[in-house]
């Protein structure tokens, strides 16, 4: 619960010049920045695979999938993985329906407006046909508890923090540096 009670405003400043130096570079510093033209801060691995490699067409069927690279197909700048070439088809038919809200950030945090990454295997949940990822099990729980205020929340906040994210200028929270111990890209047990 630490990462619910830390204080958003709180901004580490040699952090934040180091991500908007990278972006207006076009590097990638593994928190999922993309290069300063693309319009999409997508959560993906410095090499480009989005979601640590979780198939998201998979939470639809109840469970966390790793996705392989046979399976893979190029969406919003990254590469996305699916644990099957029947789930591979179903995204590329309708991506909308089985893309995670808010480019795959903590739904919690962008209700509060600030980024923060996901546990892919314990913090997501599907509510009304929607895939929403949060900060870890703790936060989904309060997510879900209080879904209809955090997703109204969140959908009035995704426009300006998603650009804040592009630009580097809102606060962004890693599992790493809040002491979390869960490790990117994130593995099934």
């Amino acid at each position: 619960m630490k990462f619910l009670k830390t204080v958003a405003g709180a901004v580490d400043m040699s952090r934040r010049a180091l991500i908007q130096g990278a972006l207006a570079a076009g590097v990638s510093l593994g928190l999922g920045a993309v290069a300063a033209q693309a319009d999409e801060f997508v959560n993906a691995s410095p090499d480009g695979v989005a979601m640590d490699g979780f198939d998201v067409v998979a939470y639809f069927d109840g469970a966390p999938a790793k996705g392989d690279a046979s399976h893979g197909l190029d969406y919003k700048g990254k590469t996305w993985l699916f644990a099957s070439s029947e789930n591979a088809a179903a995204f590329a038919a309708d991506p909308a329906a089985y893309e995670p809200r808010y480019n795959g950030w903590c739904s919690y945090a962008v209700s509060e407006g600030y980024g923060a990454e996901v546990d892919f295997v314990d913090g997501w949940s599907v509510l009304d046909g929607k895939l929403y990822l949060n900060w870890d099990a703790e936060t989904r729980e309060a997510f879900v508890a209080e879904r209809q205020t955090r997703i109204e929340r969140a959908e009035r906040n995704w426009p300006d923090l998603h650009a804040g994210l592009l630009d580097g200028s809102a606060d962004m929270y890693t599992h790493a540096s809040e002491g979390v111990d869960i490790v990117h890209p994130q593995q099934l047990d």
